[in-house]
């Protein structure tokens, strides 16, 4: 049986990267950082766990984790982890297994060089700066409001934040820059210097290409619409799969994805791109991640719509295992969908109103809760986790915005001493 390494999984909750392994006859080895805990069940396909010292000391852990893998016979190491991805791909090259260069790693954790990268082969992409200077915002005076302020080694939405105009940007800098330099310090690059990204607002809808990519070149797995986060900190909260490949819209947002992919130089595995429109509905690359998207939200979206294992294709390859021929882009048969339950505050965590309805409803796929009661959301940019996600699998895009429509009416949040609609 083959046997992968897997860095730092960032929640074990959610099942399909290990129900994908398993169904695949592939053995996981779950490496963990040495601050976090390993999960005291094993989830399905994982057979051992390691502990090493990944963010905080990652030369050691590099060289213990070569050392080690002949003895526990891995054959591939790769990551679902925004924070892990430049480990991942330097423990690959120690171990001469298959993984995107360090360099190209380092480039896509890096909000900054990411868009220089995007600028320099002309493709479309936000007005931005970089400051590594919180109180100097000379050079923004370029850039028209709202902004958007961004940690350079960020990921998701987490410190992200909109300034409406130049009275509020000195302040909001400042909660990012902490945020940048307090949360996230343990995960930046030690070899590149670190600030902030600050670009120009879109207006437009937000929507997510999953791309994978092998000799034959990149393949549109999947398009998903993200609805349209307005600010102040872009919480995420949909993600629905596009059925209308042919639609022009859906073509241009696949053609400008897979230019960003090959901007980068990202040569195999997965790439979750991340697009908005403008007020003209042109499509402008936001930024790309190495990864299978959300932990693997983007496994299942992929799965349930096309009949498509994600993450056997990323794992075949970290293993050097052959994988099927692919189209440039895949058809969907049906419209997968995941709901992020929406904050709509911050505190102390009691509950949920509506969630057994939720469960009950037929086009309902899964429910999986993050939160436990009495856990501390903190109000934004801080990010303190995501409640929970509702998966689901519809007939059409129609039946899916109902679904959400749905859930926005039933489902919420309760906080201690409040409820927040």
């Amino acid at each position: 049986m083959k046997k992968l390494a897997l860095v730092c999984q960032r929640n074990a909750k959610l099942p399909f990267i290990f129900e994908a392994a398993q169904a695949a006859n592939i053995e996981l080895v779950m490496i963990y950082d040495t601050t976090e805990s390993a999960p005291t069940q094993h989830p399905a396909a994982v057979t051992s766990t390691w502990q090493l010292p990944v963010f905080d000391n990652p030369e050691l852990a590099l060289d213990t984790f070569a050392t080690g893998v002949k003895e526990r016979n891995i054959g591939g190491v790769m990551t679902l982890r925004e924070e892990a991805i430049l480990w991942t791909a330097l423990a690959a090259k120690k171990i001469n297994t298959p993984s995107i260069e360090p360099e190209v790693a380092a480039l896509t954790r890096n909000k900054y060089l990411m868009r220089q990268a995007f600028a320099k082969a002309g493709l479309r992409t936000p007005g931005f700066f970089y400051i590594d200077n919180p109180e100097d915002l000379s050079q923004i005076q370029a850039l028209d409001y709202p902004l958007v302020i961004k940690p350079v080694s960020g990921w998701a939405s987490a410190g992200v934040m909109l300034a409406k105009n130049s009275a509020e940007l000195p302040d909001l800098i400042k909660a990012v820059w902490n945020v940048q330099h307090k949360d996230m310090a343990r995960f930046n690059d030690k070899n590149k210097p670190v600030g902030l990204v600050i670009e120009q607002y879109l207006p437009g809808k937000e929507f997510v290409v999953e791309c994978f990519v092998d000799t034959a070149g990149v393949h549109v797995l999947t398009v998903g619409d993200k609805g349209q986060p307005e600010g102040p900190w872009f919480e995420e909260t949909i993600y629905r799969q596009r059925r209308d490949i042919d639609d022009p819209l859906i073509i241009a947002l696949c053609e400008a994805a897979c230019s960003g992919v090959k901007a980068l130089g990202i040569n195999m595995g997965a790439a979750h791109v991340e697009l908005r429109l403008d007020a003209n509905n042109l499509p402008y690359i936001i930024e790309i991640g190495a990864r299978i998207g959300g932990s693997g939200v983007s496994h299942f979206i992929v799965e349930q719509g096309t009949g498509i294992s994600f993450a056997k294709l990323c794992m075949n390859a970290a293993l050097a295992e052959p994988n099927p021929n692919l189209p440039d882009i895949l058809p969907a048969e049906k419209v997968a969908a995941n709901y992020i339950i929406p904050l709509r505050g911050h505190g102390r965590f009691s509950g949920f109103l509506g969630l057994d309805k939720v469960a009950q409803h037929p086009q309902t796929a899964r429910t999986i809760i993050f939160f436990e009661t009495n856990h501390t959301s903190p109000p934004p940019p801080a990010f303190g986790g995501y409640p929970g996600f509702i998966f689901s699998v519809h007939n059409s895009n129609e039946e899916a915005r109902n679904y959400h429509k749905w859930l926005d009416d039933t489902l919420s949040i309760i906080w201690k001493h409040h409820v927040y609609q």
